[in-house]
């Protein structure tokens, strides 16, 4: 790892449970500040103020802004992950277009959980963490819905099941975070759910769109 990636990693890993707590803290405190006053008032100063916390204590574990926003960054990968294999996993789906429809929605309320964090994060978050990194994230998440795709009773159409979990994954990550971004007028998170619920059901398995909610 280069020295520049180094300087936006956390300082001192978090081993107790107090100190897990800490860090827990400021990271949420970081998300608060972000969805309430976005990017120019993420100061170290004010995350620590919000969080509760020391400047000191905030930087025992945090050399600056950027480390935060890293640790940030990897909370979010662990829990689409998670979502995405918790769902894929355990749940049963009638249909193909439930199966989507759930996914996509649970996905978009993680966005919506915190949108300032992931405005920034759509923006910096190539520059805050190591690329390989991201893209490692991105491949496991591929991975994940392509084994799903081979397993699955449901009739898919597309023979390179890798190249269609690549597309749909990044087809819905892309216009999601496109949305957050612009927030276009007109396209409300139940629409864009919908739309996007077709895009993909249409694509695996060439059924054409079904009218109303899959919930």
């Amino acid at each position: 790892m280069n020295t520049k990636a180094r300087k936006k990693t956390a300082r001192k890993a978090p081993v107790q449970s107090r100190s897990r707590a800490t860090v827990d803290a400021i990271l949420d405190g970081c998300v608060r500040i972000l969805d309430q006053e976005g990017l120019v008032g993420a100061t170290t100063s004010r995350i620590a103020e919000v969080s509760g916390v020391s400047v000191g204590s905030l930087y025992q574990y945090f050399e600056n802004r950027d480390s935060i926003l890293n640790a940030l960054q990897d909370r979010e990968f662990a829990r689409t992950s998670e979502m995405l294999q918790g769902l894929l996993l355990t749940r049963k789906f009638e249909s193909e277009r439930e199966l989507a429809y759930t996914v996509i929605s649970s996905l978009l309320d993680l966005y919506r959980a915190s949108p300032g964090l992931h405005r920034v994060l759509a923006l910096e978050g190539l520059r805050v963490a190591p690329t390989d990194r991201v893209q490692a994230f991105d491949h496991k998440i591929v991975e994940i819905l392509r084994a799903f795709l081979e397993m699955t009773s449901f009739q898919i159409l597309r023979k390179n099941r890798h190249a269609a979990a690549f597309v749909i994954y990044h087809s819905v990550r892309a216009t999601m975070l496109a949305a957050i971004l612009e927030e276009p007028a007109g396209i409300t998170d139940e629409v864009l759910v919908e739309e996007l619920t077709d895009l993909v059901v249409t694509h695996l398995i060439g059924a054409p769109p079904s009218q109303g909610s899959a919930k």
